[in-house]
């Protein structure tokens, strides 16, 4: 039986990224790359990448916590099988981050992904519901469903970010806050289904402005009160916190360009290409930007 959801795990993952438009060949290369660059970046930034790492695969494991998703588990296998299903899939999704702090020799985070994941794997959350307000209107959808599947990693960014208040650690804040912006990003994932659309009255530099004008004031609902501490407390790096709300100001609205370049479906790897080019080398937003805005108005075209 275990084999058996072990298969369909991987025909999913296959189909899936299949729909990207990519041969399967090259899966395992993307794989070897990615964690490579992220051996490479960790090098050069091991505290804050150990912290990267870490804080990702925490939300990823989290998202394997889902209610419904366990209850189908539960009433499926047998109670043995379901842990050790749950254990098996936090072990091979922590694999490769796992391996690159082993490399690295930093046996503490290590030690921690492995203890993330074997909890992670007995605790289920309802947080994917009606059960979680949030501080958001209907409209736009992102950020309430967004919220509700990351909210544990927001809090963990917020206490993150208190304790760097706490020991005076500037940099430390806003690598929170600019991981905070990173989750407001990657909320833009998932396209709605296209009546939503047929029933706006907007044409499509409208409907995007309005996009925009929404992202924006809900990120800056988690990311402006802390950049706002920061610029009290290191009252001399007032001038980091405007760099990086400026960097916050241009990514979203990138973020939810790409989104309507690629509807109705899902953001694939053209558009994730384009996404990491600018976390490589930001100012090629600037370039970048009004190519993909044009692109999104032409595209929304056939929906406005």
């Amino acid at each position: 039986m275990i084999n058996n959801y072990l298969k369909l795990q991987y025909k999913l993952l296959t189909r899936h990224f299949k729909a990207t438009g990519l041969p399967i060949v090259i899966a395992p290369f993307l794989l070897l790359g990615t964690c490579y660059l992220s051996y490479y970046l960790m090098l050069q930034y091991p505290v804050f990448g150990s912290y990267t790492l870490l804080l990702s695969n925490f939300q990823l494991l989290f998202l394997l916590t889902e209610k419904n998703r366990n209850d189908f588990l539960k009433n499926t296998f047998h109670k043995s099988d379901f842990c050790k299903i749950r254990l098996l899939e936090n072990g091979i999704l922590i694999l490769p981050s796992f391996i690159i702090l082993l490399l690295l020799k930093l046996w503490i985070y290590a030690a921690a992904l492995i203890i993330l994941a074997i909890v992670f794997a007995f605790l289920i959350f309802k947080a994917f519901g009606q059960s979680i307000p949030t501080p958001f209107t209907k409209k736009p959808f992102e950020f309430i469903i967004g919220f509700r599947r990351s909210y544990l990693l927001i809090l963990v960014l917020y206490i993150l970010a208190a304790i760097g208040f706490y020991v005076l650690n500037p940099n430390l804040v806003l690598f929170c806050v600019g991981g905070i912006a990173l989750t407001c990003v990657f909320y833009y994932q998932v396209p709605e289904p296209q009546f939503y659309l047929w029933n706006n009255r907007h044409k499509p530099a409208g409907f995007l402005l309005g996009k925009f004008r929404r992202g924006l004031l809900q990120c800056f609902l988690f990311t402006l009160p802390l950049l706002l501490l920061y610029s009290f407390i290191f009252s001399s790096a007032w001038f980091n916190a405007l760099i990086v709300l400026g960097g916050i100001f241009f990514l979203l609205p990138f973020a939810i360009t790409l989104k309507y370049v690629a509807y109705p479906r899902e953001i694939n790897f053209p558009e994730g290409f384009a996404l990491l080019l600018c976390f490589s080398f930001y100012p090629l937003i600037l370039a970048l930007f009004p190519f993909y805005y044009f692109k999104a108005l032409k595209n929304l075209n056939n929906y406005l």
